[in-house]
């Protein structure tokens, strides 16, 4: 029996992309996405995200308004198989947005 998208991608590593056999435990960690960013017609759903310097697409959920994560401040949630693929997540976000947030487009 297969599963469904959302209930694969809620076992599925955000990072290493491994699947995360049900009783093992899982790591993960909120986010803040820029203001200029609407997510309200994604809520309580999976987006991508590219990452462009580690040339890697990871699924990211946005949590719902009523769940306690978006209570919490959190616009985006990622999953994670282990403290060390949530650290290595964080510090690749960390990356991306230390080198794109001073970026703008050239003009043409």
């Amino acid at each position: 029996m297969s599963m469904d998208p959302r209930e694969e991608l809620l076992t599925t590593c955000a990072w290493c992309l491994q699947h995360i056999e049900q009783g093992e435990e899982l790591f993960g960690f909120g986010a803040r996405a820029s203001p200029s960013i609407d997510l309200s017609d994604k809520e309580g759903q999976f987006i991508s995200l590219k990452l462009a310097l580690q040339d890697k697409i990871i699924p990211v959920l946005v949590p719902s308004r009523t769940s306690q994560a978006h209570k919490d401040g959190y616009d985006l949630m990622f999953i994670t198989c282990s403290a060390e693929c949530a650290q290595d997540l964080k510090d690749a976000l960390e990356l991306e947005i230390d080198v794109f947030k001073d970026y703008s487009p050239p003009e043409g």
